[in-house]
């Protein structure tokens, strides 16, 4: 059997940034089972984050704000967003990995086992040795589920399609609208150039992963009354999944990306989360191979190291409210609402670039915005006291201390 220092398993965004970084230093595998460097779902980010990591080349599209629609209520967060190329950005990471010496194989995963110090992998092809395991399969990784390690799941799910021939009044503007459901559907644009733009349905979905497919006669009915002349190019579908797990690693294997619950609740951010902390990743595995301390506890500081507490517990309050919007007659305005609140600063949110000052003023704003005896009919219980803690900790300090603008 072929030796590797790492496989990593799934070739996605996780897997694909993760080997283009560890393979500066090691050996590695990628094993994916649909067709390397391809993707169904749509990503948009920020100039300053191509920038960085070296992504202009992936740019579709650039814009200067993200608006967000409710009912009775816009808000225009204002950034400098980019719309990606979410092939090319697959194929830049995969061509620096292979430039490396990485290896990429159209296979399927299909088991590992431990053989003296080194982990085996199995495919639906062959066998391969290494050092350590990448899961990086996402929602649907059969380790999870071989192991029932997953805690808690909340999902967006996605479907939808680039199209031709659509018709905006905006046609290179990033923005997100509802349909004004029972189920608090929204409708996301991420233009992709003059002639084609990537348009899908979306909503969130608690305690299941849902089935973007269920989305599909909402979508193809949007299409149908407001985009008639539209073609479809290709299908969009995806699942942004949120939640915990009992482990995030175990004797030789860590998870990485969706399977590893890396999006925040309360923010559909799955690509942007990698983006931002796939470097972090690739240090935390460089520093556990460097001495070799490939056991549970030590692959768990490094998934745990990618984790802030403080920033957690907030977007465990917005997850809270977004998935229960939909019991409140406006829906998705008390939302909008608050992100007119926190007016130039609510940008941070969807960067989850979030300081410790500006959780607490965003969370003594999101209750100014919707009072409590509105929350208490909107959140169960047990959500609701945990909202309600964060509260009354967040206005404790708030008197102890000036509130400084340090996003």
């Amino acid at each position: 059997m072929q030796f590797f220092d790492i496989i990593i398993a799934g070739g996605g965004p996780a897997g694909m940034s993760a080997a283009a970084e560890l393979s500066k230093d090691f050996k590695i595998l990628i094993l994916e089972k649909k067709k390397p460097g391809t993707t169904q779902t749509t990503w948009y980010s920020y100039e300053d984050r191509a920038v960085k990591y070296e992504l202009e080349d992936a740019i579709a599209v650039r814009t200067k704000y993200i608006k967000f629609t409710a009912p009775t209520v816009e808000h225009f967060m204002k950034d400098e967003c980019v719309v990606f190329d979410q092939q090319k950005v697959l194929e830049i990471w995969m061509e620096r990995a292979k430039s490396n010496a990485a290896v990429v194989k159209h296979e399927a995963f299909i088991a590992y086992y431990h053989l003296g110090n080194e982990i085996v992998v199995e495919t639906n092809s062959d066998k391969y040795r290494a050092s350590l395991l990448i899961d990086s399969m996402g929602i649907n990784s059969s380790i999870l589920q071989k192991n029932k390690l997953v805690k808690r799941k909340d999902a967006w799910v996605i479907y939808g399609a680039k199209m031709s021939n659509v018709v905006l009044d905006n046609p290179l503007q990033l923005e997100y609208l509802p349909l004004n459901d029972e189920e608090n559907t929204y409708i996301g644009i991420h233009p992709h150039n003059e002639n084609e733009t990537n348009i899908y349905a979306f909503k969130g979905q608690k305690n299941t992963y849902g089935n973007p497919k269920e989305l599909k006669e909402k979508f193809e009915r949007f299409i149908n009354e407001f985009q008639p002349n539209a073609k479809q190019i290709s299908i969009l579908e995806g699942t942004i999944v949120s939640g915990t797990l009992k482990k995030y690693a175990l004797d030789k294997v860590v998870f990485f990306g969706s399977s590893g619950m890396l999006n925040p609740d309360g923010c559909g951010m799955g690509f942007n989360e990698i983006l931002m902390k796939h470097r972090a990743f690739a240090d935390g595995i460089r520093e556990v191979m460097k001495t070799k301390s490939l056991d549970e506890k030590s692959l768990q500081r490094v998934a745990y190291a990618l984790k802030d507490p403080e920033t957690i517990n907030f977007q465990k309050i917005i997850g809270a409210f977004s998935l229960y919007f939909i019991c409140s007659p406006g829906k998705w305005d008390g939302g909008v609402k608050w992100l007119n609140a926190m007016g130039e600063d609510s940008k941070y949110w969807m960067r989850n670039e979030m300081t410790l000052d500006w959780i607490k003023r965003a969370n003594l704003k999101l209750n100014g915005v919707i009072p409590f005896k509105e929350t208490y009919k909107m959140i169960p219980l047990k959500d609701f006291l945990f909202i309600l803690g964060q509260y009354i900790r967040f206005k404790i300090k708030s008197k102890k201390s000036d509130f400084r603008n340090s996003a």
